[in-house]
């Protein structure tokens, strides 16, 4: 006769059975629906014919979408749209873009490689909205926050931010471009600030030229400062059809400032490597 104990345990591990088929069943459901969704997202999203660029064969289709990182290490720290060097120390930054025909976001992140008290230390991210105005008028605003992290994740002054960029084409190689960076506009608008930055941006083959001014006009806050700069770029080195390579010099020097504790003045050359992943 057989054992009804064996029976019952032959029982419980058939419906365990059951039961791992079925949780195998989901979870392939789950996986294929997650590839299915990943697959139509590329295909309708980032979709185009990557050929190389020549005289001959050009690109079939637009990219509804683009997704850019940039990488770069810096020999110095410099607040780009501040126009301040705020670190003596090699500093690596990351850039992530997503842009579409009208909009886009932008996340960036720097860290300096020595200390990681020192202001170059921050996190920006904003959403942008394209402008355009005829074919040589573009006009970007862009809104988010800044964080500052010298010490914390959201150090004092860390805020809501403002950023209007806009570009005129003056030639197909040269543009003329004007920003205005408003900080610390909601949580503490006692720091309040707002910077220009004026450049002169020269771009042909695999060079780029900058010519670059910017000035703190003293209307929120007490402190004024100018810097002047140049930088020389020999860019769009083809390492792969997604990868491109960028290296550089810049000079800045800062004529003035009305506060030297705060807003020390600082000269100085640096040196950029930079990689970009498209």
């Amino acid at each position: 006769m057989i054992d009804k104990k064996w029976v019952e345990q032959f029982h419980r591990c058939d419906d365990h059975c059951v039961i791992i088929r079925m949780s195998l069943r989901k979870i392939m459901k789950s996986i294929l629906t997650l590839v299915f969704v990943l697959n139509f997202l590329i295909t309708e999203g980032c979709s185009a014919d990557f050929l190389p660029s020549d005289s001959v064969r050009k690109v079939s289709t637009q990219k509804r979408s683009n997704f850019r990182l940039t990488t770069r290490v810096h020999s110095m720290g410099l607040f780009s749209y501040g126009g301040r060097l705020v670190s003596e120390n090699p500093v690596i930054d990351f850039n992530v873009n997503y842009d579409r025909k009208q909009w886009g976001f932008q996340v960036f992140k720097a860290f300096d490689l020595r200390d990681s008290n020192t202001p170059i230390n921050f996190t920006l991210a904003v959403l942008n909205k394209n402008f355009h105005f005829g074919n040589k008028l573009t006009v970007t605003p862009s809104a988010g926050f800044i964080l500052e992290q010298s010490t914390t994740i959201a150090d004092h002054g860390s805020d809501v931010v403002l950023i209007v960029i806009a570009g005129y084409k003056l030639a197909p190689s040269l543009t003329v471009e004007y920003s205005a960076l408003f900080g610390n506009l909601l949580l503490e608008p006692e720091l309040r600030d707002w910077v220009n930055r004026l450049r002169l941006l020269y771009s042909n083959r695999h060079l780029d030229l900058t010519l670059s001014g910017w000035h703190n006009n003293k209307v929120f806050d007490s402190a004024e400062y100018m810097t002047l700069g140049f930088s020389a770029f020999y860019s769009r080195i083809k390492l792969s059809s997604v990868l491109t390579f960028n290296a550089g010099v810049t000079a800045l020097i800062m004529p003035n400032t009305s506060d030297e504790v705060s807003l020390p003045k600082k000269n100085g050359v640096f040196l950029t490597l930079s990689a970009v992943f498209d």
